[in-house]
């Protein structure tokens, strides 16, 4: 079976037009292969065999990459006196798939339950998470003011 990539990518990126549907394509490849360590060292050929470009194309768009600064780009002297290309994400891309992480990993549960039929009617309920709403909106927990104690106070003598 083959295995399958789940990106998370910035809309900003999405629509961005000054990159083209091939370079977008490039960067949801090197975003998944510098998951684990960082970094990928794929090389033009690589990505030549997965999309189908010529090798100059390819390289034409990853040095675009670069000059827009979704990537990074090191050059590395092998033993073989033969460099080795290392991209790395950007910070700002970096900082902007964090922000995504964050929330994406966020239940929806709670908001199932908020918007469940039998909690349309209620004022007053508590999600599985504990929080407390009155019609529909989540309470906040403050300490009430002394106006605000004395006013209880005065209802409540009302009903004693």
């Amino acid at each position: 079976m083959e295995k399958y990539i789940k990106p998370l990518i910035p809309i900003s990126v999405l629509s961005d037009r000054r990159i083209s549907s091939l370079e977008k394509l490039l960067l949801v490849n090197i975003i998944s292969l510098c998951k684990k360590a960082g970094y990928c060292w794929a090389t033009n050929k690589y990505f030549m065999n997965i999309y189908g470009y010529s090798k100059q194309t390819i390289s034409k768009s990853i040095n675009h990459l670069a000059s827009l600064s979704y990537i990074n780009l090191e050059n590395h002297m092998e033993n073989n006196n033969s460099y080795k290309r290392i991209i790395r994400i950007s910070q700002v891309l970096i900082k902007s798939l964090n922000s995504i992480k964050e929330n994406y990993n966020t239940s929806i549960q709670p908001k199932f339950k908020y918007n469940n039929k039998s909690n349309i009617n209620n004022k007053y309920y508590k999600d599985d998470l504990g929080n407390e709403y009155w019609n529909g909106k989540i309470l906040k927990k403050e300490i009430p003011t002394r106006e605000e104690q004395q006013e209880l106070n005065n209802v409540l003598k009302d009903f004693n």
